[in-house]
């Protein structure tokens, strides 16, 4: 399978910005890190993989709970910053980088997490067949994905507020094209998974609301411009950020509680398996 277009972007452009935000990113994704850690239960000593580890939010709380972790990223900046944080912290993790639908570890894992890293995989049945033939027999796997597009306000209201100065709207993705939301659909991440040799399925939804970067409407406006779903169809159409800024700084101002920040509503699966 050809992941290069992911390894590009998350050690490009994509991935510089990650690392820059990983502070602000990880808070705003701590809800599902909690929601991962909650099923799957890491213990003392127990083996276990995060896929897509990105700056090792998840895979440090983890280890902090005993686990022997392992974190696999293709992203060079995202993986250096994971090592700093656990060299700071103190914190027994190790942190790899790889292309995970092609890697193995040294010893096979118990346990497998990620928290939005297994959505980008250009053939997702060979690469979670060999996450897979990574794990002892009955090892269990629990992973967060993103709901449609339509029920995350946090990447579709950005899209909407912005629209009247883009070109045209964005078109939707085709289900199960490599990105946030591939894995929308649980009829196709359920026979994905069935075909790779996965059993077990399991979706739980996940539904509430999340804080976005920024005590100030700019802040959270630049942000909103500068990673996900409206920084792309920026980039892609050719659009200059200015001309949306104001429009998204009085949306965010309409929506910010009495301390300035912006919670909107964000819709997940958490999905378990065993292999």
């Amino acid at each position: 399978m050809d992941n290069s277009a992911q390894i590009d972007a998350w050690n490009g452009a994509s991935g510089q910005k990650w690392a820059r935000d990983a502070d602000q990113l990880d808070g705003m994704l701590a809800p599902f890190a909690d929601a991962v850690l909650a099923a799957s239960k890491p213990v003392e000593g127990q083996r276990v993989i995060d896929i897509g580890c990105g700056a090792g939010a998840l895979s440090l709380a983890a280890a902090k709970l005993g686990a022997k972790i392992i974190g696999v990223d293709v992203s060079v900046p995202l993986v250096e910053l994971a090592r700093r944080r656990a060299a700071e912290e103190a914190v027994d993790a190790q942190f790899n980088v790889a292309d995970a639908s092609a890697w193995r570890p040294a010893e096979p894992a118990q346990l497998l997490i990620s928290r939005f890293g297994v959505m980008f995989f250009a053939d997702p049945v060979a690469a979670f067949a060999n996450l897979r033939a990574a794990m002892v027999p009955g090892g269990r796997m629990v992973f967060a994905c993103w709901r449609t597009f339509m029920e995350n306000d946090w990447a579709a209201l950005p899209v909407r507020t912005a629209l009247p100065f883009l070109k045209e709207a964005p078109a939707p993705a085709k289900p199960g094209t490599p990105g946030p939301f591939a894995f929308s659909d649980r009829d196709f991440v359920s026979n994905v998974l069935a075909g790779s040799g996965w059993a077990n399925v399991a979706h739980t939804p996940w539904d509430g609301e999340i804080r976005l970067p920024g005590s100030k409407a700019e802040d959270t406006a630049n942000f909103m411009m500068d990673i996900g779903p409206l920084s792309r169809a920026l980039a892609d159409q050719g659009v200059d950020p200015d001309t949306v800024k104001q429009a998204l700084i009085d949306k965010v101002r309409s929506l910010a509680g009495a301390n300035g920040e912006t919670q909107l509503k964000a819709a997940a699966w958490i999905v378990e398996a065993k292999a």
